[in-house]
């Protein structure tokens, strides 16, 4: 072979990627290139698990991004997910050698070569066919998916091969000494057990050997008289590799076969590969190289002895140049070869280790700020709104919360006549209960201010003319002027805000419909006000999810501006009840409280009490709310929707569903659930919605399984205190913990006594607090 500078070296499967992933995860926001293959890798991977027998397929999660991939822990009583566990291997070495390259020359064949292990037979074929990052990127997405089919191949021989009670045992142990190849010899001579139940040698060493077969059966071996005087040890294998007895060229084969196109038959010009016994891979075709990999990992086993006598020939012929390194991608070996290269005098080179995980934190440490993040953190800067209790400012707001009040009260007369109100439930269209939280001054507006004629004015939704005030207030608040800074040109703010009912518009202006009566009453002007006041010409959203309908619009706003489509956004929600046949309808379905409000938390709940409010967030992209000096009030690291549509009823929240969506944010911000010391809860005071949600969060963030955690978590819910507010209730509920974060104090919870025992156990006792009276 020519001479070497670079030995590039990709480990097998007992090396542990799943705490360099998330070093992985983080690169790819900087990192285009890796983060065009992360997203590919994460389809072709979503296309191999629904393929997996359904038997498989249900322990897994739902996976819905390459976050939720990489992220996920694979519980530890239960077998080891293999396919998915080779997956991750390969896209690690692969995604790790895309962020070593990245802005250098693509490694020439006559500087360097490569070495695969295993699993790491794949990145090596992969690399070493390709000259360029961009050459390289599609082919590393099939060879991940060859590392997942190959992994469900040695999965499915395990499933035949042992007992279900011994899956999640390891597969391989080393042995060390001499005489360790000779005793696994004698023991297959004397066993009665099949062949295919035989211990077989997987590894060879300079200082043993490592041998593999079913948990059972290197119970039996080491038992044996052959192995009193060894010493030996579990090795992190659980699948059969390196097993010619149990594979054979025609597996390989129909391996690859569903995966081969047209241009794995060209002719390559590719850096030199070592095999696992030592030789050099000598093929012109992509397929070709893809068969001896997987030979290498299902047929022969690893002879470290031919590996090492192949590197130091190749070392040996570097004639004067100066120095040669092992650049090491999840494996540990590269001290072996380092050893084994330092023992001849001869050789006085300069060896260097660089271990990946050292040198992708170094590569993460040198890399340019975020501002091509695929997703950067989002900045709150301001902020304003309308509460129920007299609290028409973010003051009041605070107060009322910090004193733990509920605000509920009977039915005002401005909103509805008592006549609509029936305790009994007997008559038609009424509703039994009274109660809700009340804007103190819905009607409170200044319409020369915002240049409305005295006619338009009173035609106009209340919820859209204090939508338009708590915008202004928000921004004021925020210090925007409009078209002064970079992001806060006119044509690059969006408007989003949740708005669930056309109560105005249907009970009110409809009595004497005139000129303004669609842009008065219509949802779709709640948003469409604020663009057209200030002239924003960026989306305007009108947003209906029932309660989450602020929280989606949020969502919205905040996708928008992680695409770049926009660089400011004005988001929030806004309810005023003015229809009381709402009220009726809520009250026969069963959704309210005739007592009183929301009893979040409490074993005598029953029910929900409507309310009402109005809040406004402003947002931009943290990086540019920076460099404009903008008052920073939080910081926004995830945001997802979801639906359960697995509940038992249309109207009523699934645990599944939650959990997942928790887990899900949690992975795509990189925040572990235990760092997490508050929840504020949907908490609506209804016996299934909160016990399902309480479920679900103690499920993630406070698990039973799991140990306990140092800090306790505090839970909450607004709902206690101003009631639910429907299209309003997120964005109050954000605001709260804004102001929780300000104040630095978590208000107390408004709970009745006798409370929470339908919800949290006494096992959970030390770990979740109420911040109650």
């Amino acid at each position: 072979m020519g001479h070497h500078k670079t030995l590039y070296l990709f480990g097998d499967q007992t090396f542990d990627v799943e705490p360099h992933m998330p070093k992985l995860l983080d690169a790819g926001n900087t990192n285009v290139v890796l983060r065009d293959f992360l997203d590919d890798a994460y389809d072709a991977i979503r296309l191999q698990i629904f393929r997996l027998p359904a038997n498989v397929r249900v322990e897994l999660p739902r996976f819905t991004s390459i976050e939720d991939v990489i992220l996920w822990k694979q519980p530890k009583e239960r077998s080891r997910c293999v396919p998915l566990d080779m997956a991750m291997t390969c896209l690690y070495q692969l995604g790790s050698f895309i962020v070593s390259q990245t802005g250098k020359e693509y490694p020439k064949s006559d500087e360097t070569c490569i070495l695969g292990l295993c699993t790491g037979a794949l990145a090596a074929v992969t690399i070493g066919s390709s000259r360029s990052l961009d050459e390289l990127v599609p082919r590393a997405v099939e060879a991940v998916s060859i590392a997942f089919a190959v992994g469900s191949c040695v999965y499915d021989m395990k499933r035949r091969l042992v007992a279900p009670e011994e899956m999640s045992r390891p597969w391989s142990i080393m042995v060390a000494g001499p005489s360790a190849s000779s005793a696994v010899c004698k023991f297959c001579e004397e066993s009665t057990l099949p062949v295919t139940a035989l211990p077989f040698i997987s590894v060879y060493t300079p200082s043993g050997l490592a041998v593999s077969g079913p948990p059972s059966s290197l119970d039996k071996l080491a038992s044996s008289s052959h192995f009193q005087k060894l010493k030996h040890k579990a090795k992190a294998v659980y699948a059969p590799y390196h097993a010619p007895h149990l594979y054979s060229a025609a597996d390989i084969e129909e391996l690859i076969a569903p995966f081969e196109t047209a241009s794995w038959s060209h002719t390559l010009t590719q850096i030199p590969i070592m095999s696992s016994n030592g030789k050099w891979v000598k093929g012109s075709s992509f397929k070709y190289l893809l068969t001896v990999a997987l030979e290498n990992i299902l047929l022969q086993p690893i002879d470290w002895n031919g590996i090492l006598n192949g590197v130091r020939t190749s070392i040996g012929q570097l004639g004067e140049v100066p120095g040669c390194k092992v650049e090491s991608f999840g494996s540990r070996a590269d001290q072996l070869i380092y050893a084994a290269l330092k023992q001849p005098a001869s050789l006085g080179r300069s060896l260097t280790p660089r271990p990946s995980a050292e040198r992708l934190s170094s590569d993460l440490g040198n890399g340019s700020k975020r501002a091509s993040q695929a997703r950067p953190k989002i900045a709150i800067i301001g902020m304003s709104g309308r509460f129920p209790g007299g609290a028409n400012d973010i003051e009041a707001f605070w107060d009322l919360l910090r004193q733990g009040l509920d605000v509920h009260e009977q039915v005002p007369p401005m909103r509805w006549s008592k006549t609509h109100v029936d305790e009994t439930g007997a008559r038609k269209n009424t509703s039994a209960t009274p109660f809700g939280c009340w804007l103190s001054d819905p009607a409170a507006f200044d319409a020369r201010f915002f240049n409305i004629s005295p006619r338009e004015a009173p035609q106009i939704d209340p919820a859209q003319r204090i939508a338009l005030m708590t915008a202004y207030e928000a921004l004021e608040q925020a210090g925007i002027v409009p078209d002064t800074t970079p992001s806060t040109r006119r044509d690059r703010v969006g408007v989003f805000y949740g708005v669930t009912s056309n109560d105005w518009m249907e009970t009110n202006s409809a009595q004497n419909i005139d000129t303004y009566f669609i842009p008065g009453g219509n949802r779709a002007f709640i948003p469409g006000r604020i663009n057209y006041f200030f002239k924003f010409s960026g989306p305007s959203y009108a947003v209906d999810t029932a309660c989450s309908s602020s929280l989606s619009a949020i969502h919205i706003a905040i996708n928008w501006l992680w695409q770049r489509d926009i660089d400011m956004a004005i988001a929030g929600g806004s309810n005023v009840l003015t229809n009381p046949d709402f009220t009726a309808g809520l009250d026969r379905g069963h959704f309210l409280s005739r007592t009183g409000n929301c009893k979040t938390f409490d074993d005598s709940a029953d029910g929900y009490c409507r309310g009402e409010g109005v809040g406004t967030v402003v947002l931009k992209r943290l990086e540019d709310a920076v460099s404009e000096n903008d008052p920073i009030l939080g910081l926004i690291l995830g945001a997802s929707t979801n639906h359960s549509a697995e509940a038992e009823s249309i109207t009523r929240p699934h645990t599944g569903a939650q959990r997942d969506i928790f887990s899900k944010i949690l992975n795509a911000s990189a925040i572990g659930a235990s760092s997490v010391g508050y929840v504020e809860m949907h908490g609506t005071g209804t016996q299934a919605g909160d016990a399902t949600e309480m479920s679900s969060v103690l499920e993630v963030f406070a698990p039973r399984d799991q140990p306990a955690r140092h800090d306790p978590i505090f839970l909450g819910s607004a709902k206690s205190n101003i009631g639910h507010g429907g299209a309003a209730s997120g964005v109050s509920s954000l605001i709260k913990v804004l102001l929780m974060m300000k104040n630095n104090l978590i208000p107390p919870q408004y709970v009745l006594p006798g409370v929470v025992a339908l919800y949290i156990s006494l096992s959970e006792a030390g770990t979740v607090s109420l911040s109650s009276f």
